[in-house]
């Protein structure tokens, strides 16, 4: 029994280990050879468990983690490569337009294709200039510009066009806290419990 507990624990914490240097990602964000290694260490971590081979389960993880770690190098020096891993962006929507093969190919509905768009805000299609299927499966999409949100570089033009004299604030001060700064802090900050941070 403490075999197997010992097993778990040195799996788990090797697991742990090789994936945190394979990278962050939600499943949603993956990559097919992302998903693929994953799964595969999921199965030889979890069927050694048992008291089979330790040292052969660590080690084949480690081949795995090294397989896709060797998968994304080539994949960022070769386009050739990274299309015949991860693939590609699919265009499903083209000036207004849903391109109903392209999503027959990718197996989406229209149902599901409105569905994204309704949890971005968008609530025409007519409204989206381009939009795609990335390889990761999230939707990408570039909307025509009568129904672009107005950002502040465009509210400034427009009252320095209007208003040739108006002084315009400038941004808030760098070094106001954000919600970004723990981020980049290399040390907790006391203000704050340890436990929060």
């Amino acid at each position: 029994m403490w075999t197997v507990f010992w097993n778990a624990v040195v799996l788990a914490l090797a697991g742990t280990l090789f994936l945190r240097v394979a990278g962050r990602k939600s499943i949603s964000e993956m990559t097919t050879p992302q998903v693929t290694i994953l799964l595969m260490v999921g199965t030889v971590l979890g069927s050694e468990i048992g008291g089979k081979g330790l040292g052969a389960s660590v080690f084949g993880t480690l081949i795995l983690i090294a397989f896709l770690i060797g998968s994304e190098w080539l994949s960022l020096h070769s386009n050739r490569t990274e299309k015949l891993l991860k693939g590609f962006g699919t265009p499903v929507i083209a000036e207004g337009t849903m391109l109903t093969e392209n999503m027959k190919k990718l197996r989406i509905s229209v149902d599901d294709l409105e569905k994204r768009l309704r949890l971005l805000g968008i609530s025409r299609i007519e409204d989206v200039k381009t939009g795609t299927i990335e390889d990761s499966g999230q939707f990408g999409y570039e909307l025509f510009q009568h129904a672009r949100p107005v950002t502040v570089g465009d509210l400034e033009r427009i009252l320095k066009a209007n208003f040739p004299n108006i002084i315009i604030p400038s941004e808030i001060s760098e070094e106001k806290e954000t919600i970004f700064s723990e981020v980049f802090k290399e040390s907790g900050d006391p203000a704050n419990p340890r436990y929060l941070q």
